[in-house]
């Protein structure tokens, strides 16, 4: 196999599975191609924090080994999701001065720079965090020119002041260390930790749905993530320990079945909502131990169901409310994540919300659309995208920072400060 220094890598670690996607990038539509994909059983994981290193790192290794295989590349970068009740965030803004007073008065405006905006977000992180805890995520929602507010791009305007507001996410070293240690056993290094539903609004939402006003919610096996977008920024990110798993080990629990089997029951015949659920059909469970085969109801099975469905959506109701806007300012609910697949999510999503709902596929990729096209790869397809947008971005940067002409202004600029 051969190393490319082009290939893009993307591994999501959840509580049920971990998937590793390898992918080269269409330089014409600047989407992801496919190359080769792996999943393995998620061992060791726990509500995205590691409890068994040994476990952990074997999964890791086998869903790598079955991509790497199948493209028929070796990685040894990944972009890595990460989520857990570990990670913390909020809203915060950060201010500079761009044109600096003189004794005769203010000083002129100038056209901004990408070093001020560098400049700006780095203001934005003084923010005090316990030494257990670091700034994952910095995401722009608008910059602030003087008076002027409702900039996305303030590159090249004039101005004296240059604010920025910004969601600021965090999350536990020490969950950090165990996964990279994990990561780091199968021989990789982690490019990037990019937060779950973060990397999953790459490749589900819409532009239009970041700036009307959308709520993705990614349910996942063990937990659910929260992201609120609203005029084209990020307002809240959450974390809520639920997931699918709670609806599967209600059913095992009730139906006295093992979790295999109550996980195939589930998807086979399970609904969120009573209202919808198949009105007089049964399905048969086998027997343990010698034991006959039993006939249960649809209806019973659904009454198992909605219970804790309805608890989901309302955590996660409970969760968006914590964003700075009101939910009534949000266009509609975007469903993802292997829970979503449940039949009548949806409705009971809006319900709940009292929005419109729909289910978010991965889009935006190229190659193996059949296998990779469902809501549980939305965050494996969603790293790829966010690596392509990263490079792109440092590529951008870089290129401003060509030649000495940049370097002497700079250093000029930078000596007229510390003397003034």
């Amino acid at each position: 196999m051969k190393l490319k220094v082009n290939t893009l890598a993307a591994l999501d670690i959840g509580t049920s599975k971990i998937c590793s996607l390898i992918a080269e990038m269409d330089e014409e539509t600047q989407e992801p191609i496919i190359k080769g994909f792996g999943v393995a059983p998620s061992k060791g994981i726990k509500k995205g924090s590691v409890v068994n290193i040994e476990e952990t790192t074997k999964s890791i290794i086998q869903a790598v080994s079955d991509a790497e295989k199948m493209s028929g590349y070796t990685i040894s970068h990944c972009y890595v999701s990460i989520t857990g009740d570990h990670i913390r965030s909020m809203n915060t803004r950060g201010a500079i001065a761009i044109s600096r007073g003189s004794r005769t008065g203010l000083g002129e405006p100038r056209e901004i720079e990408q070093e001020d905006i560098e400049r700006v977000i780095e203001h934005t992180k003084s923010v005090p965090l316990p030494v257990d805890r670091q700034i994952l995520h910095v995401i722009p929602q608008e910059f602030i020119i003087d008076e002027q507010t409702g900039i996305k791009s303030p590159i090249n305007l004039s101005g004296r002041r240059l604010e920025a507001k910004v969601h600021l996410t965090t999350y536990s070293t020490i969950v950090t260390s165990n996964l990279s240690r994990c990561i780091k056993n199968a021989e990789l290094e982690v490019e990037r930790f990019v937060l779950q539903s973060l990397a999953a609004s790459y490749s589900v939402l819409e532009e239009d749905e970041k700036e009307l006003g959308t709520i993705l919610i990614d349910i996942g096996s063990g937990t659910i993530d929260i992201i609120v977008y609203y005029d084209g920024g990020v307002h809240y990110t959450g974390v809520v320990n639920l997931g699918g798993f709670s609806v599967t080990n209600d059913i095992a629990y009730l139906l006295r079945i093992p979790l295999v089997k109550a996980e195939s029951i589930k998807r086979e015949h399970g609904c969120a909502i009573t209202s919808l659920s198949d009105k007089g059909a049964n399905f048969k469970i086998d027997g343990l131990g010698g034991r006959p085969p039993r006939e249960i109801s649809i209806d019973t099975l659904t009454e198992y169901i909605e219970p804790r469905m309805e608890e989901i959506f309302r955590e996660a109701y409970l969760e968006a409310r914590k964003a700075d806007i009101s939910l009534k300012n949000t266009l509609a609910i975007v469903l993802t994540g292997g829970g979503a697949l449940l039949k009548g999510s949806e409705q009971l999503a809006e319900n709940i919300f009292n929005s419109s709902a729909r289910i978010g596929y991965p889009k935006g990729f190229q190659g193996a659309t059949e296998e990779i096209n469902n809501p549980s790869f939305a965050t494996s397809v969603g790293l790829l995208k966010f690596a392509i947008e990263e490079r792109k971005s440092i590529s951008t940067y870089q290129q401003t920072l060509k030649g000495p002409l940049p370097k002497l202004r700079t250093w000029i600029k930078n000596l007229s400060e510390n003397v003034m």
